[in-house]
C-alpha cells in the first residue's frame, strides 16, 4: 500500500496525500519547505525540506521539461480519474476536506489547531511550562546586561553634564530613569524580534533550554509578527504578570501575547 502523508499549514492538518500530490503541491506552490509533514513510521512533524522526494524531484521535473520540446498533445481517452490521481487543489489544503482517498476518515484532517491529531499523527511538541519560565528569566539576564554598556556610557555623560549643578541631582536622576527605560525597550526589542524572526526561531534563552517560537502552524514567524509579540508582551506584564501564566490553563499552552499574535512555544 502506498505510504500516506499528512500536512500541516497555517494551523490545519490535512490528508491523506500520496507522495505524488504532494509533488504536484510543491511545484504549484501550494506547498512550502517551512511547511510541516508527517506520516506512519514519524516519531514527529518534521520540515517539507527534510523530504528530499519533494523539491528536488520537482525543481528536477522543471528542469528537464523546460529542455526538451514540448511533445505533441493527443486527446487521451475519456475516463473517470482516480482520487489519487486527481491533482489537489488550494481549498483542499486550506480546509483539509474529505479526497476519498483510501482510508480516510470523512473529517480527516479538519483540526484547527496545533493540539489535534489525525490517524495517529503526533501533535506539535508543545513547550512546557517550566522551560518558557527558564527561558524568559535567562533572556531577561542577557537583556540586562547588554543594556548595562549603553547605561553606562549615558550615566557617565549625565554625571559629566552636572557635575557643578548639585541643584540637578534629582533632575538627573529623572533622565538617568527614563533613559534606563528606553535603552532597555530598544535593546529588547533588537535582541527579542531580530533572534525570534531568526532561523534560530528563538532568543538565547530559548535555545539554551530547548524551545522555538513559531506560527500557529507550527512555522517560522516573520519579523512583522515578531514585533508584534515583543510589544504585545508588555500587556502580559500590565495585567501583573497573569499574562505569562496562561500556558497552564489554554489549549496550545499560549501567554498572553502568544495569543494576541497567533503564536506558539514549541520543544525543538
Amino acid at each position: 500500500m502506498a505510504e500516506e502523508w499528512y500536512v500541516g499549514i497555517n494551523g490545519r492538518q490535512s490528508g491523506p496525500f500520496l507522495l505524488e500530490q504532494l509533488r504536484q503541491m510543491a511545484a504549484s506552490g501550494q506547498l512550502s519547505k517551512a511547511d510541516l509533514i508527517w506520516r506512519d513510521g514519524f516519531s514527529n512533524w518534521v520540515p517539507c525540506s527534510s523530504i528530499k522526494e519533494l523539491f528536488p524531484a520537482a525543481a528536477d521535473f522543471t528542469t528537464a521539461a523546460s529542455r526538451r520540446p514540448a511533445p505533441r498533445r493527443t486527446a487521451p481517452p475519456p475516463r473517470s480519474p482516480s482520487p489519487s490521481e486527481e491533482g489537489v487543489t488550494a481549498a483542499d489544503i486550506a480546509g483539509g476536506v474529505d479526497l476519498g482517498l483510501p482510508g480516510q476518515s470523512p473529517n480527516a484532517g479538519m483540526n484547527n489547531g496545533p493540539a489535534g491529531t489525525a490517524a495517529g499523527a503526533p501533535p506539535l511538541p508543545l513547550a512546557d511550562f517550566l522551560p518558557r519560565i527558564g527561558a524568559t528569566l535567562l533572556d531577561g539576564l542577557f537583556v540586562g546586561l547588554i543594556s548595562c554598556i549603553p547605561n553606562v556610557i549615558v550615566f557617565g555623560i549625565l554625571i559629566a553634564a552636572n557635575a557643578n549643578k548639585p541643584e540637578n541631582t534629582e533632575a538627573t536622576g529623572l533622565l538617568a530613569n527614563i533613559c534606563i527605560n528606553i535603552i532597555g525597550f530598544i535593546v529588547g526589542g533588537i535582541f527579542y524580534v531580530t533572534l525570534d524572526a531568526s532561523a534560530k526561531q528563538g532568543t538565547w534563552g530559548k535555545q539554551i533550554v530547548g524551545l522555538k517560537v513559531t506560527d500557529i502552524g507550527g512555522r517560522r514567524i516573520s519579523v512583522g509578527r515578531a514585533i508584534g509579540r515583543f510589544i504585545a508582551r508588555y500587556l502580559s506584564i500590565c495585567t501583573c504578570g497573569i499574562g505569562y501564566l496562561l500556558p497552564l490553563f489554554t489549549k496550545n499552552r499560549q501567554t498572553l501575547h502568544d495569543m494576541i499574535c497567533g503564536c506558539i512555544v514549541l520543544n525543538k
